[in-house]
């Protein structure tokens, strides 16, 4: 009981699932610390469950998704769930939500496989690690795992409680860190998993993670932090590291068959099996489904498309596959005329829906190029921006931009970075960033969005600004008292 109450679980959501590669050995990640880790084969195995517990959850599958493109000017959530997801899309969440609760919950869970690892490993002593790197790079991979999860955690909730071993020092009941705290200790994974991984992945084996993903985590978040002179630092290194490339045709990103390209960082790893819980159902159109699709396309994002002149390419058309629905459109309701072709996601084009082979991309290398771009802006480096900025958009069959400005420079970096990773769970930390540099208000952006009739669509974002964070879980809170609520739930 008292671990349920540290980690805020009261049931662990698991799936069972095909992956390829490491992730089909057997995992121990539920195994305590004391009982199963005594090899360096189980300190794999345990590493292994902690991958496949990320895996197999609904966050990083298609939950954050809707957290970050669908609760943003991107797209629109149109889930048919009235409690738990249309509050995503329309502002009105509340801390019983139980998408909300699910997704703490479960990034929780992921940071206790870790952890479980992270107390047993550096006690452990094996002939098979003797003269070899791996044990340092068993706990590099794991500090990365959790620094990924905080990101999130505190991207989406603010302060967190910061929990770095299993019984978190006899502390069953924390309270909440600060976001400087959290962010603190994101750093100092990421720093050590940057100095301890290799650029490429252990044995081979995709799907782990590198040096490169550690560097452009580091990236990411000092952006979020403000910080863009160690931002550009960690994104140069990607950039500079000849690790990764751009893939010349941007339909080649996507697709089974374009799996761990030149451009993947990281990605996590899916081979199919008869209920993997991923895949086309979840965004794409799919002819024999009666039921509503998550994160169509929003009629402000085809207007972006159209006044960028990026109507034609492949980035649009690997983007969107345009189709009549087979039912009608729940939310925003009647956003788009659902008798007329609407924009479903097209990034992940596999038929074969639950038993789709697609990974899911969680760090590319364009999205670190945009950031280098908007760290450079920021730093007054306009022309080394503007290269970076140009590199993206030759790729998807643009003109070089016109922009000369900070502020015109900013803008045109936001609306690439906006067109380029559209459903890849970048639009609203880019939204927070924007806000904060002063480039844009998100309540009144999102509160001026018109459906395709011109009607406006009644967000009702608060002028306080409550909602950019979500509540903390109610239930959460009844188990652990010492948990306060964020202002405004």
């Amino acid at each position: 009981m008292k671990k349920q109450l540290l980690y805020t679980l009261s049931f662990a959501m698991a799936f069972t699932a095909c992956k390829k590669s490491f992730l089909d050995k057997t995992p121990e990640s539920d195994l305590s610390t004391g009982s199963f880790y005594a090899s360096a084969t189980d300190a794999e195995e345990g590493l292994t469950g902690a991958y496949r517990t990320m895996a197999n959850g609904n966050f990083f599958q298609y939950d954050n998704l809707m957290n970050t493109d669908g609760r943003s000017d991107n797209c629109y959530v149109n889930g048919d769930n009235t409690s738990a997801e249309q509050p995503l899309e329309m502002f009105t969440y509340v801390a019983t939500n139980t998408n909300i609760q699910r997704d703490w919950q479960e990034l929780y869970n992921n940071i206790r496989a870790v952890n479980a690892v992270l107390d047993a490993v550096p006690g452990l002593n094996s002939d098979e690690w003797a003269g070899t790197t791996r044990k340092a790079q068993i706990l590099g991979e794991a500090r990365f795992l959790r620094a990924m999860n905080y990101y999130w955690l505190v991207t989406e909730w603010g302060d967190v409680p910061l929990i770095t071993s299993e019984d978190n020092g006899g502390d069953y009941y924390p309270s909440r860190a600060t976001s400087t705290e959290v962010y603190a200790q994101i750093i100092t994974d990421l720093v050590y998993a940057d100095s301890t991984l290799n650029t490429t992945p252990y044995n081979g084996e995709y799907g782990r993670a590198t040096q490169g993903a550690a560097d452009a985590m580091l990236a990411k978040t000092y952006a979020q932090m403000g910080d863009y002179t160690n931002s550009l630092v960690y994104a140069n290194k990607v950039i500079s590291s000849g690790t990764y490339s751009l893939v010349g045709n941007y339909a080649n990103l996507w697709g089974a068959a374009n799996k761990n390209n030149s451009e993947a960082i990281l990605e996590i790893q899916y081979s199919g099996s008869t209920y993997s819980f991923w895949g086309v159902e979840m965004f794409a159109y799919v002819a024999s489904d009666q039921w509503a699709k998550r994160n169509i396309g929003s009629y402000d994002l085809i207007q972006a498309f159209k006044a960028a002149g990026d109507t034609a390419g492949a980035r649009y058309t690997a983007t969107f596959n345009w189709q009549i629905a087979n039912a009608s459109f729940n939310s925003p309701a009647a956003a788009w005329e659902y008798t007329e072709a609407i924009p479903f996601m097209n990034k992940w084009p596999d038929p074969s829906g639950w038993n789709s082979t697609d990974n899911i991309t969680l760090l590319r290398l364009g999205d670190i190029i945009l950031l280098a771009a908007e760290a450079n802006n920021e730093l007054g480096n306009t022309a080394t921006a503007i290269t970076l900025l140009n590199q993206i958009r030759t790729r998807a069959g643009l003109d070089n931009t016109t922009a000369t400005t900070k502020t015109d420079l900013a803008t045109a970096i936001l609306n690439e970075r906006r067109l380029e990773l559209v459903n890849e769970g970048t639009r609203w930390n880019d939204l927070m960033r924007a806000e904060k540099n002063g480039y844009v208000n998100v309540v009144t952006l999102m509160n001026s969005q018109k459906d395709e009739s011109g009607t406006t669509i009644n967000y009702g974002v608060n002028t306080d600004k409550h909602q950019y964070l979500f509540p903390i879980p109610e239930q959460d809170r009844l188990l652990n008292k010492n948990l306060t609520q964020n202002t405004g739930y």
